[in-house]
């Protein structure tokens, strides 16, 4: 069977988790498709994130969307090098709602077939008539949880053309992490880009109710490239200063491979408003830590309180600084479970080897 010639159009100007889905899915599937990867120049991050993970440099194509700063004749360069690019492939795979709005509509113009993969629940979206067209647009919509795919009722009666496909897990989390001693610190981390919609405010807060001397809060990540995130990290560095907490509190900026930074870390907390299916959850019960999550978006999908991790009630600072002090308890059964759970879960037929069943299902309609 000949292979598929797939595009994959990500023009995000930051490296957070969409980008790393895309990259642990093309490292499982880049000998199954012939393939192209679409990318914004300036990202220079997501460029080393994609050749590290072993894409090779011919692969990688580049185009500038954000000229003049605006992000509209952006939009216009999408289009337009989409449709140029579009009589080599068969199947244009997009990873952002800004590239499913500009890139679909041009490479259909070429008859070929759109598949979005929405990794953002539309009521955060928000984006309206936007969200419609994308939806109309697409082929073959892949949602990687059912919270998201439910989210789409409201631009269609029929989500007939949705598939709920999880991302692919990055295997490398599957070595056991060998525990490093903290000093007698009980340290609670914080994965992913710093943005108001992963709510850091919240576990802060929490974290500043604590009078406890041995616990750390660890933010790895860093604010995206907007002004608007740029702010909100100033806010929670405002925040640290206030309360007098900056011994208790450390900001690592961008991390290429988080493990590096995992290993003396004795609970993950995941305070996000409506996280569609977070990838710092699967990959942390992976890596056997224990995760406590809000109860909020598709988390649930992914633990099961008291089980394969914990949930708290999104809003509640008070039980978010209760539950916190789950860090100083012994998880190593919660740990164990949830690795468990998390392979079955995400096994490879229900993940990449499913993309690929709907690219072949897509080519032959």
């Amino acid at each position: 069977m000949d292979k598929k010639k797939v595009i994959y159009i990500d023009t995000c100007h930051d490296v957070a988790g969409g980008q790393r889905s895309l990259i642990a899915l093309l490292s499982k599937i880049k000998n199954e498709v012939n393939y192209d990867i679409l990318i914004d120049k300036n990202n220079l991050k997501y460029k080393n994130e994609l050749i590290k993970s072993g894409i090779e440099l011919n692969r990688i194509k580049t185009l500038n969307s954000i000229p003049l700063k605006s992000r509209a004749l952006g939009g216009l360069n999408v289009f337009f090098r989409t449709l140029v690019l579009g009589r080599r492939y068969s199947i244009a795979h997009c990873n952002t709602f800004y590239d499913g709005l500009f890139a679909m509509p041009s490479f259909r113009l070429w008859g070929g077939k759109t598949v979005f993969r929405a990794r953002c629940g539309i009521d955060l979206s928000n984006h309206g008539l936007i969200d419609s067209l994308i939806y109309n647009f697409s082929t073959v919509v892949l949602a990687n949880s059912e919270y998201v795919k439910n989210t789409f009722k409201r631009v269609s009666n029929s989500l007939s053309k949705i598939q709920v496909i999880y991302n692919p897990l990055d295997l490398k989390f599957l070595d056991k992490p060998t525990v490093v001693e903290s000093n007698g610190k009980t340290i609670i981390a914080v994965i992913g880009a710093i943005t108001e919609v992963k709510n850091q405010m919240e576990v802060l807060k929490a974290f500043s109710l604590l009078e406890d001397d041995d616990l750390i809060l660890r933010f790895i990540g860093e604010p995206r490239s907007t002004s608007k995130d740029k702010e909100y990290y100033e806010s929670l560095e405002r925040f640290v200063l206030e309360k007098g907490i900056s011994e208790k509190i450390q900001f690592t900026g961008f991390i290429s491979d988080v493990r590096t930074h995992l290993n003396d870390v004795s609970l993950v907390c995941v305070p996000s408003d409506r996280e569609p299916l977070g990838r710092v959850i699967f990959e942390s019960q992976l890596y056997q830590i224990p995760v406590l999550a809000s109860d909020s978006g598709g988390n649930s999908e992914l633990i099961e309180d008291g089980r394969t991790g914990y949930l708290y009630n999104l809003g509640d600072v008070e039980q978010l600084s209760t539950k916190l002090m789950l860090a100083k308890k012994d998880n190593r059964l919660i740990s164990e479970n949830a690795k468990s759970f998390i392979i079955k879960r995400f096994s490879p037929e229900k993940t990449y080897l499913a993309e690929l069943a709907i690219y072949n299902k897509i080519s032959g309609e």
